[in-house]
């Protein structure tokens, strides 16, 4: 089964899509099958190790053995890192569940081995689609000519939430051809985003280490 990353600011939301999928494999929160890890869960590479052994045993009564890390964001880079191979080739019929605010937090390399589902992308499909064209120009464009179009731009928050959109859709083209370095330019931008830093220098670094093809 593929692992699932659920991403929403909304602790409600993502809660809610948690119990929706634990109730579709007939799971509770209290099941000996299931691994829970609540919002305010300590997790480092002890806990990782926890998530390792717990698939490696033979599931009491469910079809295979859960885990669900309400705020995957606090896993450690060590912790993600050791991982790494569990998520790619999960147990048979083993439900791995992570949630977050959003994935600024989290390596590249978790994310593409990930099924990302963002529960509150409706907001940033429309943005996105009056963006689109414009953004396609920018990957050909020279630097001279983004930092214009950056200038000229009347909501560059509005942009920026639709540039980050846009390249997480395509987060798979980028580490096959290569472009995780963006990926992770992109990460930290949301990062420096929520930070209050001035949205126009973020969006100039952005166009400066933007890649000129997918």
């Amino acid at each position: 089964m593929i692992s699932r990353l659920l991403i929403s600011k909304s602790v409600e939301a993502r809660l809610e899509e948690i119990q929706k999928i634990l109730k579709e494999s007939n799971l509770s929160t209290n099941h000996p099958d299931l691994l829970y890890f609540p919002y305010d869960s300590k997790l480092g590479i002890a806990e990782a190790r926890k998530i390792k052994e717990h698939f490696s045993l033979k599931p009491y009564s469910a079809k295979g053995r859960a885990v669900v890390l309400e705020d995957a964001s606090l896993l450690t880079h060590e912790a993600q890192n050791a991982l790494l191979k569990t998520l790619e080739e999960p147990p048979e019929s083993a439900i791995l569940i992570l949630a977050a605010p959003s994935d600024v937090k989290l390596l590249p390399t978790i994310l593409s081995r990930c099924q990302v589902i963002r529960l509150q992308t409706m907001n940033h499909e429309p943005i996105t689609m009056n963006y689109s064209s414009d953004m396609d120009k920018l990957l050909t464009s020279s630097i001279e000519e983004r930092f214009e179009y950056i200038e000229k731009l009347k909501d560059r928050k509005e942009f920026l939430h639709a540039l980050v959109f846009y390249f997480h859709q395509k987060l798979a083209s980028h580490l096959t051809s290569g472009n995780t370095k963006f990926v992770k330019e992109l990460l930290q931008a949301e990062e420096w985003a929520n930070q209050n830093v001035n949205i126009r220098a973020i969006l100039e670094y952005l166009m400066l280490v933007v890649p000129s093809k997918l």
